[in-house]
């Protein structure tokens, strides 16, 4: 079967997770390339994180990042959209903005 018609055969979740992949991918590439400050991909991650479809995919992926070595970027990075996430699920406010402080930039 062509990479097309498989494509079609997807499920939606398939595609709203593969999107949120996409979504994910960028925002570290951008970080990794310079584009963005720990603190502007802090703000990014904050964003992205409000969405459930994006928390769901982020859920079904852990197992792939708790294969990464803990002194990976990734994992570090991975680390701080956990804790993003847990911090705005405990929060009592409905200004998701303000929740979670960026961590210390590191080089």
């Amino acid at each position: 079967m062509g990479d097309g018609k498989r494509a079609a055969h997807r499920s939606p979740e398939q595609r709203q997770y593969l999107f949120a992949n996409a979504l994910y991918i960028n925002a570290l590439y951008f970080h990794r390339i310079g584009a963005l400050t720990r603190a502007e991909l802090h703000g990014h991650f904050r964003i992205m994180c409000q969405n459930q479809i994006f928390r769901a995919y982020w859920e079904a992926t852990e197992h792939h990042r708790k294969s990464l070595p803990d002194s990976s970027k990734e994992a570090e990075l991975g680390r701080m959209m956990d804790s993003l996430i847990q911090d705005q699920t405990d929060s009592d406010t409905d200004e998701w903005w303000v929740v979670g402080e960026p961590d210390e930039e590191t080089p």
